[in-house]
């Protein structure tokens, strides 16, 4: 679940991140909101955005965190080069549960890469578990991920998939285009620890920072006995402080008269899962990738910016989305795309009784299109924060 400090300071976090790239000038206006833009519709951090976006890359971002949040600097790369005699410091459990991966043990102190620096208590619960003081890392958000993949085996989404591919190209162009150098004159690249001396030493007490929670979290099945509310899920659009509470609030409300639903991000030429009413133990629905190239209800919609009305016939593609939800075809659903400033932003997938479903068209459709005004005003707020 995204936590209530998370939402009060995402806001400001963007602005001073914001900020400190204008004023490295790695950044122009136009392109932070941009990047904001992006960040509403498809979550992750506003770094996460940035560098996805092709804006800055992996080293300029980790600078910049390391100058706003008053951490120690490290490559990023260097996360994914940790011995093992470190990474036993922390358990795979622990490691996957506070989303921290261990880079350097000095004492009685550990430097580690966390997501959640914000978070006091759970870095009071790392310091007595762990019987080190913790000294968080500015690390970008996206080589967290990919180091706890590469250590502790997390399960990565489609979408760090793709940005790791990204990244890698990227460096590969980089180190081509690099005129060649002295053999010294990059040595931390070539040992992990031996950078240490050559950190800034920014406050190593000092935990307030900008990192988001991960906008991955669990649903929790509501009480389908509770009466649905359309003002109270209008408020809850109203009000919604990043994506996951428009999904959340869309999701709850639908789910009380058609248990098998779910939201879908569009993302070039497939679409992802995102939120889903029912929990499938084998398959994590953020897991689920299916194209829009070969023939499906959501390569239907997706090109015809229209909604879909039937039966889900048996396709490949059809198939992924039916076997999530344990069904077997054909089944029939209604199928709604949702539109933000002319971007095919996500699918809204509801399985049910035809009759029942033809019954609610116009309701979920007047839900998708007040869900684009969510985004739209969640845009506009990030913009305003972002000075």
């Amino acid at each position: 679940m995204i936590s209530t400090d998370h939402q009060s300071t995402l806001g400001a976090s963007q602005r001073r991140l914001g900020e400190h790239l204008q004023a490295a000038g790695l950044l122009n206006s136009e392109q932070l909101c941009e990047a904001i833009e992006y960040q509403c519709l498809y979550g992750g951090k506003l770094g996460t955005s940035l560098i996805e976006l092709g804006l800055i890359d992996e080293k300029q971002l980790a600078r910049i965190l390391s100058q706003q949040l008053k951490r120690h600097y490290i490559k990023p790369e260097l996360l994914m080069k940790v011995p093992n005699s470190v990474l036993n410091l922390i358990s795979k459990k622990t490691a996957l549960k506070y989303q921290v991966v261990p880079y350097h043990k000095d004492g009685k102190k550990l430097f580690v890469a966390l997501n959640e620096t914000t978070n006091l208590s759970n870095i009071d619960e790392l310091s007595f578990q762990l019987d080190h003081i913790i000294i968080p890392l500015a690390i970008p958000e996206v080589r967290l991920m990919l180091a706890l993949n590469k250590h502790y085996g997390l399960q990565l989404t489609p979408r760090y998939k793709t940005l790791s591919g990204q990244i890698n190209r990227r460096m590969q162009a980089a180190q081509k285009s690099k005129p060649q150098t002295s053999l010294y004159a990059d040595k931390e690249s070539n040992n992990s620890s031996a950078d240490v001396s050559a950190w800034p030493l920014l406050g190593d007490t000092s935990h307030a920072a900008e990192d988001e929670e991960s906008s991955n979290y669990y649903w929790s099945e509501p009480d389908r006995k509770a009466e649905k509310n359309t003002t109270d899920l209008y408020q809850k659009l109203s009000i919604a402080q990043d994506r996951d509470d428009i999904a959340k609030a869309i999701i709850t409300y639908i789910n009380a008269d058609f248990p098998k639903c779910a939201l879908l991000m569009v993302r070039k030429e497939t679409v992802n899962g995102w939120l889903a009413a029912v929990e499938n133990r084998n398959q994590p629905f953020e897991q689920i990738i299916i194209s829009l190239q070969d023939h499906s209800v959501f390569g239907l919609v997706a090109s015809s910016r229209s909604h879909y009305l039937g039966p889900l016939i048996d396709s490949p593609q059809n198939c992924i989305i039916s076997d999530y939800f344990a069904t077997k075809l054909p089944q029939d659903v209604l199928v709604i795309p949702l539109t933000v400033q002319e971007r095919l932003v996500c699918i809204l997938y509801i399985q049910g009784d035809i009759d029942n479903l033809r019954q609610h068209l116009d309701e979920y459709q007047n839900i998708a299109s007040k869900a684009e005004m969510s985004f739209k005003l969640l845009i506009l707020k990030n913009k305003i924060l972002a000075g």
